[in-house]
């Protein structure tokens, strides 16, 4: 059986490719047919596509040895930043240990230390040491910890930091007495007759909490401290004599409360707690707060559906319910941020420890044989590839330019994936800023003296200042540079600023994407929330592209992505960068050929109109009426309801119907075009984009556009003969078409 899915991207800054959003997943069920499943991809919608650009669709095909599903959809080699040094308070702390502590127990579990070189691993090791004794110093002599000695002791954070020493002990020495002297406080001081845990002090860092956040907060907190107890259990059992004893407790309480849960959060969390007690042998609640068998949503921010759905694949696990975990595997191996990064504290460690466990416990299974055709848009013939278990993950990639459906069979046995990846470059919407907890500006100006590298043809400096406006300096953090198109950054800056004295940033990343726009990453150990925080690089024009489009810059807290801002920037407009449009080589200022007109000297008689809308390449001519205009950053979009088809073109029945006009910017003052006015307009073929759904047309260089008087207007002096002209030319070309 074939298992599809299909990644989006609505081209956001921050992405491998042009533009600004988060990826969407869907996943497209098939349709069994004597045992053949037909999978119908549906092309997206991208009506916000630029004009004059083509979406590319790549396609890629491979079978699913069930071992590999979690390796390959998270690559160990990407792994690496989540190897960070721990410093800090003592929640702090914590946060900084988490990541290296379940990333190395993840890269164990799927022996990948090889792809990101065995020398890191000694590394990981010496910073969970680290980070342990660090921790150490915020224990409290009744062994509870808070963020300072000084303040009060947090239920939630000492059993967290039993959880997190419980499993990192499997890595290097713990000793035993510092787990069980917070287990032992737990019990003595936190838990009450009836078995619910409660909390005094809660923690001052609510992001590295994640879900416990929300609703059903008594039933959250008893079983994430009993997920503690439970993953300390075999350490403490004989240091704890009342450990047993609280298990139970906890247990009954939680079972009680069990059927009366209603958030899918707590439930998933409530199962694993019964399952790793062995008291819970049906797993029909937990799937029916599901979403479509496959994870577990939370309104409130998806790093805590992220984390409650490895909650219930761990709860799956243990109750042996193999059969209902690999959809899970799937939806969580795809929720991939940055190779690795799922945006906050316990979705880390929730779904390493998930993934983790069912690398473990699910066997390598080598029954797969498959027969897969794809028929793409455009072509004859599908495209036929076997799929064996040998040669199960070598991808199978075809690419087309045609947004349209298309149909994916397989026969056989055994499981595939198949990708779908449609990119194209989207307009930037108004609302050209979105932030929450942090204060960004971005500024550019041009480098005229600066030095160039070879090849450059200019270069700008890009100045990018921001400050966190919490109570506190964010930890992590990450700036994502969306670059100019045509643009890269000077790499000799970056590296000052991550090797300089005063070492602005802690490391960098720049992914060349096959557009003609780069993405650089840049890592951020801390953003301070007293001061704003600036640095500046260079970055250089390589090539010449038919529009320099906005760049972006986003910043986040990594282990917060709610915390968050984006800023679009541009070129300064006395650059007079923006001001040119250019087809491979020739570039042409932009308000000199907004349309046909400008490159017309003298009068303009009905045989001229005659003859220049039967050239060769004309592919429509129309009276049309203004009655809309939607006014963006880049483009403006004209809507014309189409009054009298002049001369039939590409786009059927367009009479009475409204379309879109597409103009550049920089176009805006020389076309002029008024609300409920009419105009006569023809254009080339070739300035038709055809969506899907309707056809664009794009006003460029070739557009003939000019006023086509009203009827009042008409009774003037000064018009008549235009009327004249307008009418007996629509008659001309209605009546006897092109003269041949």
């Amino acid at each position: 059986m074939l298992g599809s899915h299909c990644v989006r991207p609505f081209h956001q800054p921050g992405l491998p490719h042009p533009g600004l959003a988060v990826p969407g997943l869907q996943a497209f069920s098939g349709t069994d047919t004597g045992g053949e499943q037909v999978t119908k991809v549906k092309a997206p919608d991208i009506n916000d596509i630029v004009p004059n650009t083509e979406p590319e669709t790549k396609v890629t095909i491979n079978g699913n040895p069930v071992a590999h599903i979690v390796e390959n959809s998270i690559d160990g080699a990407k792994m690496g930043h989540l190897i960070v040094v721990p410093f800090g308070c003592g929640e702090q702390n914590m946060i900084h240990l988490t990541p290296t502590v379940i990333s190395t127990h993840f890269l164990d579990s799927t022996h990948q230390w090889e792809k990101m070189g065995v020398d890191r691993r000694a590394e990981a090791i010496n910073l969970i040491k680290r980070g342990y004794t660090r921790q150490l110093a915020y224990k409290k002599p009744n062994h509870s910890y808070a963020a300072y000695l000084s303040s009060p002791s947090s239920t939630w954070l000492t059993a967290y930091v039993a959880k997190v020493f419980s499993l990192a002990s499997k890595l290097v020495a713990i000793d035993s007495q510092v787990i069980c002297g917070a287990v032992k406080w737990l019990i003595l001081e936190k838990q009450k007759p009836d078995g619910i845990f409660h909390e005094n002090a809660p923690v001052m860092s609510k992001s590295m909490m994640g879900g416990y956040q929300g609703a059903e907060p008594e039933a959250s907190l008893t079983a994430f401290v009993l997920v503690a107890l439970l993953e300390s259990k075999d350490i403490c059992n004989s240091q704890v004599p009342s450990l047993k004893n609280s298990i139970i407790k906890a247990g009954e309480y939680l079972a009680r409360r069990y059927p009366s849960l209603r958030r899918p959060y707590t439930v998933a969390l409530t199962s694993y707690a019964l399952a790793l007690m062995g008291e819970l042998d049906s797993e029909k609640v937990l799937m029916s707060t599901s979403t479509e068998g496959n994870r577990w949503e939370d309104t409130n921010t998806h790093t805590f559906s992220i984390e409650a759905t490895s909650y219930a694949l761990l709860a799956l696990l243990h109750m042996k319910k193999y059969e209902l975990v690999r959809p899970i595997v799937r939806w969580l191996a795809e929720q991939k941020f940055y190779e690795g990064g799922y945006g906050s504290t316990q979705a880390i460690i929730m779904v390493f420890q998930a993934l983790a466990q069912y690398q473990i416990d699910i066997p390598l299974h080598q029954e797969l044989n498959l027969d897969v055709s794809v028929l793409l848009p455009g072509r004859a013939n599908p495209l036929m590839y076997r799929i064996e278990y040998e040669t199960a993950m070598v991808l199978r990639t075809v690419e087309t330019r045609l947004n349209k459906d298309f149909v994916v069979r397989a026969r056989g046995t055994g499981q595939g994936t198949l990708t779908v990846v449609t990119v194209y470059n989207a307009k930037i919407p108004e609302d050209t800023s979105q932030c929450k907890n942090f204060g960004l500006r971005v500024s550019v100006r041009e480098a005229q003296n600066a030095k160039k590298p070879e090849g450059a043809l200019r270069s700008v400096f890009i100045r990018i200042c921001t400050r966190y406006l919490g109570v506190v300096d964010a930890t992590m953090s990450i700036l994502d540079v969306s670059m100019l198109t045509g643009f890269s950054p000077d790499l000799d800056d970056l590296t000052r600023l991550s090797r300089g004295v005063d070492r602005y940033i802690s490391k960098y990343e720049i992914d060349h994407s096959p557009s003609d726009r780069s993405t650089l990453i840049i890592y951020l150990d801390k953003v301070s929330h007293t001061e704003e925080e600036c640095l500046q690089f260079k970055a250089h024009q390589f090539f010449e592209v038919g529009l320099i489009q906005p760049g972006s810059v986003k910043v986040y807290e990594y282990y917060s992505l709610v915390d968050r801002c984006t800023m679009f920037y541009r070129l300064p407009k006395e650059s007079g960068f923006l001001n040119k449009i250019c087809h491979g080589d020739v570039c042409r200022c932009a308000e000199e050929n907004c349309f046909l007109q400008h490159k017309m000297r003298g009068p303009i008689t009905l045989n001229r109109r005659i003859e220049m809308s039967c050239e060769s390449g004309v592919d429509y001519v129309y009276k049309t009426r203004l009655v809309g205009t939607e006014e963006s950053n880049s483009y403006d979009t004209y809507m014309m309801k189409i009054l009298r088809v002049i001369k039939t073109g590409t786009d059927e029945n367009p009479l009475g119907e409204t379309r879109p006009f597409v103009s550049h910017v920089k176009c805006r003052e020389s076309l002029r075009l008024e609300p409920n006015k009419d105009y006569l307009i023809w254009g080339l073929s070739s300035d038709l984009w055809d969506l899907k759904t309707n056809i664009t047309y794009i006003i460029s260089k070739d557009t003939w556009i000019e006023k086509w008087p009203n009827e009042e207007d008409c009774q003037e002096e000064d018009f008549q003969i235009l009327c004249q002209d307008f009418d007996e030319f629509s008659q001309a070309m209605t009546m006897a078409g092109c003269p041949t």
